[in-house]
């Protein structure tokens, strides 16, 4: 009699094992929830995952269609202008003088230091002011971040440009970039929101940027 109950309870432990052997190896391969249909899920409930799996399809957007990427930083400005004049005409002395001028007049990112440049290349390139940049950008009374009449200071001296600012620079002269149409000529401090005789184009970092109506 103890013979045959042995045998017996062999029997149901090794259909059991079995059982919950194959129950594993198929919620396994179809990545299932599994729990067990004899025993009540308040007493035991688990859940197999699937392996992760390499080289999974990833949906990609297209960022170029969004934005315009500057060497450093972003600007998703949709009226940046490429491939226009460009400028190699600077000394290195030059250009780190320019790139404090540029931050002193808007240093709030990529975006708004673009403009400024934009509105100095336009200058050069318009036939009001000199063919040379660094005389637009020192011409008197017009840039005081260069130098200010009413201290009497040259307030671009101790600026520290950011990286974005310079990035700016490099992409307006070395890559013709500009985020500003040939007519602006002229801006001044957000603070500014009317200048008499010219039309308002609009604000680019804290600045508001004006042209004349002739120039369009």
């Amino acid at each position: 009699m103890n013979l045959k109950r042995k045998t017996r309870y062999g029997f149901i432990k090794y259909f059991l094992l079995m059982l919950f052997g194959w129950f594993a190896f198929y919620h396994t391969v179809n990545g299932a929830t599994a729990y067990c249909p004899f025993i009540s899920d308040d007493w035991v409930s688990f859940e197999i995952q699937m392996p992760f799996v390499e080289n999974e399809p990833v949906t990609k957007i297209d960022s170029q269609k969004t934005r315009n990427k500057g060497s450093v930083g972003t600007t998703k400005s949709e009226k940046t202008i490429n491939n226009l004049k460009r400028y190699d005409r600077l000394s290195d002395s030059e250009k780190k003088m320019l790139y404090k001028i540029v931050s002193m007049e808007c240093d709030t990112g990529y975006e708004g230091s673009l403009a400024v440049i934009s509105c100095m290349m336009n200058r050069l390139e318009s036939d009001r002011y000199p063919d040379d940049l660094m005389e637009v950008v020192t011409e008197d009374s017009q840039f005081t971040a260069y130098y200010d009449k009413e201290t009497d200071t040259y307030p671009y001296i101790t600026r520290q440009p950011s990286k974005e600012c310079i990035a700016a620079v490099d992409d307006a002269l070395n890559k013709g970039k500009r985020n500003l149409p040939s007519y602006i000529l002229y801006f001044r401090s957000s603070k500014y929101n009317y200048l008499e005789g010219y039309e308002r184009y609009g604000q680019i970092g804290d600045n508001i940027y004006f042209y004349k109506s002739e120039d369009k």
